[in-house]
């Protein structure tokens, strides 16, 4: 008899291996980008709470050594604020917050800050990249948003309550 040994895998064999393929990424991808959008959020609070506690820093600094404070709402890219900013003490904060971003990683995005003198009551925002509208990933200190959606519902440079 003369028999052959077949070698490598049939067209049937190889049919069922990319569709199995097929269904593990149709699962794998929406998981995937849920862990990629509670991470940018888990950036975006800490981001926020960086420059709230940087901008508190300098204000009780600025208190303590006699210089007059008053009340902070500043908006924009970290770089250039410092360029709008209106008097000395705005200058200083927008300073310290643009310096402590750039070491953070956290240079490239938005930030809206509010300071309240007598409380220190007020809010940071921080968003990734260049676009602040309704749809991107804010992150909020204090109270900061628990979820991406909640995130994403955020009107950029209004306090979020949760």
């Amino acid at each position: 008899m003369n028999s052959k040994n077949k070698k490598g895998f049939t067209l049937v064999e190889l049919v069922v291996v990319i569709a199995i393929i097929g269904i593990l990424a149709a699962i794998l991808v929406p998981t995937m980008m849920s862990y990629i959008k509670k991470a940018r959020l888990k950036a975006a609070n800490a981001n926020a709470k960086l420059i709230f506690t940087t901008a508190k820093t300098k204000a009780t600094e600025c208190l303590a050594e006699g210089d007059s404070i008053h009340d902070i709402t500043v908006q924009g890219d970290p770089d250039t604020l410092t360029k709008a900013a209106g008097d000395d003490y705005e200058k200083i904060v927008c300073e310290a917050v643009a310096h402590v971003l750039s070491q953070n990683g956290g240079g490239t995005g938005m930030l809206a800050l509010t300071i309240d003198e007598e409380t220190y009551v007020g809010y940071a925002q921080w968003v990734a990249g260049t676009s602040t509208s309704k749809g991107n990933i804010i992150g909020q200190y204090p109270d900061p948003p628990k979820t991406h959606q909640q995130a994403e519902s955020i009107t950029f440079g209004t306090k979020f309550n949760p």
